[in-house]
């Protein structure tokens, strides 16, 4: 699959990497939900990412420039994905680094907001967020960048996403939190013991238990011990003066 548009690259190339990332996700709310390979799909879609400045007077002069992303598709400001490229550079990549082996389902979707578009959206964006008339607003280097996303599309949870760059930019903060049941429990630990490093660490931690609590009962037992020892010696002694 070749795409002729500048991309960042895809450095989470697996899926079982993009569940891992997933199930981490819904654990930490309380989510334990089995996932599979064939729930996972990769995305690339078109975001206009453009430079700005921002000069006004009001008390003083005052001067702001920066990046703004807007989805291509949703015609949504989506800010966060400036911080990609403080992560890596999108350059135009011949193919798609993703294993045939792994028979991963790709959807690269197609802009439906034109440049002029976009530039009339993020003008309006920043006018709203800086409070100051569109003649202030210059914008640059207005350009088109695919971003690649690994999504998830299970029953409950078929709006998850995150970046395949490194996996920062996500929207995991619209995971609700959930308590755990029993069951969600028993799932959980089945889960773990899937993998042999948690099944002999989970042998472990139980022999670890065993040997704390058979030393805990000697100990008390000990104790007890040298209670009786001294309530008979006392006995012992009464005997003796009282009726000897």
């Amino acid at each position: 699959m070749e795409i002729e548009k500048k991309r960042f690259p895809i450095n989470i190339t697996e899926s079982k990497d993009a569940v891992k990332i997933f199930q981490t996700a819904l654990k930490k709310k309380g989510h334990i939900e089995e996932i599979k390979k064939e729930d996972v799909y990769l995305t690339i879609t078109p975001y206009w990412i453009s430079f700005y400045d921002i000069g006004y007077t009001k008390e003083k002069y005052v001067h702001v420039s920066g990046q703004i992303a807007l989805n291509a598709v949703t015609n949504n400001i989506n800010d966060y994905i400036i911080k990609l490229f403080d992560i890596a550079k999108p350059i135009v990549f011949k193919h798609v680094n993703i294993q045939k082996t792994e028979n991963i389902k790709i959807i690269v979707k197609e802009g439906i907001i034109k440049e002029e578009e976009a530039k009339k959206t993020i003008i309006k964006d920043l006018i709203q967020k800086y409070n100051v008339d569109e003649k202030n607003i210059s914008l640059s280097g207005v350009e088109e960048i695919m971003v690649p996303f690994w999504k998830l599309k299970t029953k409950e949870h078929n709006k998850l996403k995150f970046d395949a760059i490194d996996g920062s930019c996500n929207n995991f903060k619209t995971i609700g939190e959930k308590e755990q049941t029993y069951t969600d429990i028993y799932k959980e630990m089945i889960n773990d013991l899937k993998d042999p490093n948690n099944l002999f660490k989970y042998v472990g931690n139980i022999l670890k238990n065993i040997f704390k609590g058979i030393w805990y009962m000697l100990k008390e037992a000990w104790k007890n011990i040298k209670i009786i020892l001294i309530i008979l010696a006392i006995a012992f002694c009464v005997y003796l003066l009282f009726f000897l």
